[in-house]
């Protein structure tokens, strides 16, 4: 898995992209410890300007892990929510 392509990506994720990112990542038992402890700081930098949660990227988060729920996100999620998510999904593919 190539760490150093995600953690550029990092770079390009807006500040609450990042957040949701974060927050999924250190949900998900799926990725790997070593790409969590790899990936997490830069994640935390970049989401520390973030705004709180809202009600809409509490239902990106929810729909990463629910595919039932995706099919109402695209309704509302905003470009960051769906870079997040896009983030979060391409990590978990490579993870398997």
């Amino acid at each position: 898995m190539d760490s150093d392509f995600y953690l550029r990506k990092v770079q390009t994720l807006s500040p609450k992209a990042a957040k949701i990112a974060l927050r999924i990542l250190d949900a998900d038992p799926g990725i790997p410890v070593e790409l969590v402890l790899a990936l997490r700081p830069a994640l935390v930098d970049r989401s520390s300007e973030s705004s709180p949660f809202g009600t809409t990227d509490w239902m990106t988060i929810a729909a990463i892990d629910r595919p039932a729920i995706r099919r109402f996100t695209d309704r509302f999620e905003s470009r960051e929510q769906r870079h997040a998510r896009l983030w979060v999904s391409s990590l978990r593919q490579e993870a398997l």
